[in-house]
């Protein structure tokens, strides 16, 4: 492809590729930033070797998945007390709060399921994914993707209701 069709390829992909990376360095706005400029730039000196037809974003998630491996092994994992500060309750942390509770509730959920499952829950709900994108890259049909990634996402909406007593949140 042509560098010339990069800025379409960009407005594509930028936010998919942002949300992956944001979810991955522990929701650190400014590391995810840093990290997908990274990402682009890396694309972009390499954008002639792409090719659509083989695969609509398995190219640039490749890309994301080796620079976040880059990260963690070049980089000592801290948790900044500042930037998780308006989680914690305060002076209007209630709202913060339940909110916090809510994620902290579904993500202990999501750690209970088989890989497989929560695999497919962070493809499409997390990063974005179509069931053709999916399909493509885990070799399955769209199809059957749909039908059981709607099936885990009862079970995850029982499993949250069994947690909250009878409430989907608490």
């Amino acid at each position: 492809m042509h560098k010339s069709d990069f800025k379409a390829f960009y407005e594509t992909y930028l936010d998919r590729v942002y949300r992956y990376v944001f979810f991955r360095v522990g929701q650190n706005k400014a590391v995810a930033e840093d990290l997908s400029s990274e990402i682009f730039m890396s694309a972009l000196k390499h954008f002639d070797s792409y090719d659509p037809t083989r695969s609509t974003s398995a190219w640039i998630m490749t890309i994301t998945r080796n620079r976040l491996a880059n990260h963690y092994r070049d980089t000592k994992q801290t948790v900044d007390v500042d930037a998780i500060a308006f989680q914690l309750p305060g002076e209007d942390g209630r709202v913060s709060f339940e909110e916090k509770e809510t994620e902290l509730a579904l993500t202990a959920i999501l750690d209970t399921l088989p890989p497989e499952d929560r695999k497919l829950i962070e493809m499409k709900y997390l990063l974005g994914y179509g069931y053709r994108d999916m399909a493509e890259m885990l070799g399955r049909s769209a199809g059957a993707l749909k039908v059981e990634t709607h099936r885990i996402m009862k079970k995850l909406k029982d499993l949250l209701k069994e947690k909250n007593g009878g409430k989907l949140y608490p």
